[in-house]
């Protein structure tokens, strides 16, 4: 049996829930009972105790796991079928082979649910991962006008990592906010900003090529611009995502991306940040109580990382979340 070290379902709508394990093993056993639904299992090849952690949280269609442990182990399984795995090494020694392929830092592991994977740990290992259901994931693909191309990402193995990559540093942000901060969990609308977040990621890493939006007219992008404002205008008081955009104006991630470059010299993701920081500084200063919770206005507006929506607002407005909500006490 696993050492537990805590459980959380949040409550949600519609009989869901929101879970988040922790769990401390000392056995490959345990290690591999932590993963439900994978059919695992876990052999150690090295000599020693064994020492492992695993920790997960769950929501909407979307695992988000972490994993270390301290001998070399073989591992077998497969994952949930209808479901994609992206996972990205955070710290591991040499010698690891998955699918038969050396496992270096320059790759991600990529695995398709219902097919078999064997991965041969290094002696010491942590990886961070996501899991996402692979129809949810398509119908994001579909909002923002792309599908991963055909054979990109077809069965076990790895993916070779390019120069903007940011998986593992997501993923590890994003484990540690939820970890300090497990009731963001709670609003649906950082819920899908998290998810938006996250399929954007992976469809970066499926596709990494560009296709279009290159070739489009001056006036072109300019009406994709004009569109996207009227859209975010009539929703202000909204957290909008780019998927929202892209189904909105029928038009691809790229055309939006390009177009937005181009007529405004920024990208829809960093406009549509600044749109979320000033809607939320209109909801700190119709607070009227010095002790409201900054960090839940934060969380409704689609900001789960503290510090990090704190150091954006100081930027975008000369002022700390603090200093906003005192002086609107004051008047």
């Amino acid at each position: 049996m696993n050492r537990f070290l805590g459980q959380a379902a949040l409550p949600r709508p519609a009989g869901e829930t929101v879970s988040i394990r922790v769990n401390n093993t000392h056995d490959a056993d345990e290690q591999a009972a932590c993963l439900t639904d994978w059919g695992q299992c876990y052999e150690q090849m090295s000599s020693g105790a064994f020492d492992g952690r695993f920790e997960s949280y769950c929501f909407d269609g979307v695992e988000l796991f972490r994993e270390e442990t301290n001998q070399v182990v073989q591992q077998y399984g497969q994952p949930q079928p209808g479901t994609m795995t992206m996972a990205a090494l955070l710290d591991a020694g040499d010698g690891g082979r998955f699918c038969g392929a050396p496992v270096t830092s320059d790759h991600h592991f990529f695995l398709r649910g219902g097919k078999e994977f064997h991965f041969r740990t290094p002696q010491r290992v942590t990886l961070a991962a996501v899991t996402v259901d692979m129809e949810r994931f398509g119908a994001y693909c579909q909002r923002v006008g792309e599908l991963p191309p055909p054979g990109a990402c077809v069965d076990n193995g790895l993916i070779r990592k390019h120069p903007q990559d940011e998986l593992a540093s997501m993923l590890a942000s994003l484990m540690l906010s939820i970890r300090h901060s497990p009731d963001m969990l709670r609003h649906a609308t950082m819920r899908r900003c998290l998810e938006e977040g996250l399929f954007s990621t992976l469809l970066n890493l499926c596709a990494p090529t560009e296709r279009d939006g290159k070739d489009l007219t001056a006036n072109t992008r300019q009406y994709v611009v004009n569109k996207a404002r009227d859209y975010m205008r009539e929703h202000v008081d909204e957290p909008i995502t780019v998927s929202e955009l892209c189904a909105h104006i029928r038009v691809s991630r790229r055309t939006l991306q390009y177009s937005f470059q181009d007529v405004l010299g920024t990208n829809p993701a960093r406009y549509l940040r600044n749109m979320r920081l000033n809607g939320a500084r209109r909801a700190i200063r119709r607070q009227t109580d010095e002790r409201a919770p900054v960090a839940d206005i934060a969380a409704r507006w689609g900001f789960w990382h503290p510090s990090r929506f704190s150091a954006e607002y100081r930027s975008l407005f000369g002022e700390l979340p603090s200093a906003t909500l005192k002086a609107a006490v004051k008047h």
